[in-house]
């Protein structure tokens, strides 16, 4: 009886070492293949955005990138991190992320948009124009773009808000009321 309850031990102990080793190359397998993934798609997304801003600055500037790591990723465009720079490359970003994907719409806000340069935002226009997927833009004080941008913007607004009585509901949620 004390023979056979000892090989039961071995037999569980050896097939634990086995189940142990197998999960041991399972985890590295997966790391490796999480490393391949991460590896595809920041090179789909850098050649897109390389693609994007090459026609936004016609190729004179250098595109941002992205790399990811397990837990972890990068976001910069080489050699500037100007506070301009860093505002188209997510308008970049998130450009690149809507034509690579499903994503139906993108939204970009005055708070994005205001720190590009005025060329930038003419080509910027161009793509979101040129796209078959929604793009909603809001801008404060319109009329500080330039007259191409202001030209695009007035033909393509569906919407404009302003104060006085122009707000969404009619009035200033904000604002107090005189009863």
């Amino acid at each position: 009886k004390e023979i056979e309850r000892m090989k039961q031990e071995n037999a569980a102990y050896e097939k634990f070492e086995l189940l142990k080793a197998q999960k041991t190359a399972d985890e590295e397998r997966l790391l490796v293949l999480e490393k391949e993934q991460f590896t595809i798609v920041s090179n789909e997304l850098n050649k897109e955005m390389a693609r994007l801003n090459d026609y936004i600055y016609e190729g004179e500037y250098a595109a941002p990138l992205i790399a990811f790591e397990k837990g972890n990723y990068s976001f910069f465009t080489p050699n500037d991190t100007g506070t301009g720079i860093a505002y188209k490359g997510l308008a970049v970003f998130d450009l690149a992320i809507l034509h690579l994907t499903k994503l139906p719409l993108v939204v970009h806000d005055s708070i994005i948009l205001k720190q590009i340069s005025d060329e930038a935002i003419e080509k910027l226009l161009s793509i979101y124009n040129s796209t078959s997927k929604q793009i909603i833009i809001s801008l404060d004080k319109a009329d500080s773009y330039s007259e191409n941008s202001m030209d695009f913007l007035n033909k393509n607004k569906i919407l404009e808000l302003a104060p006085n009585g122009q707000e969404l509901f009619g009035r200033s949620w904000g604002k107090k009321q005189n009863d």
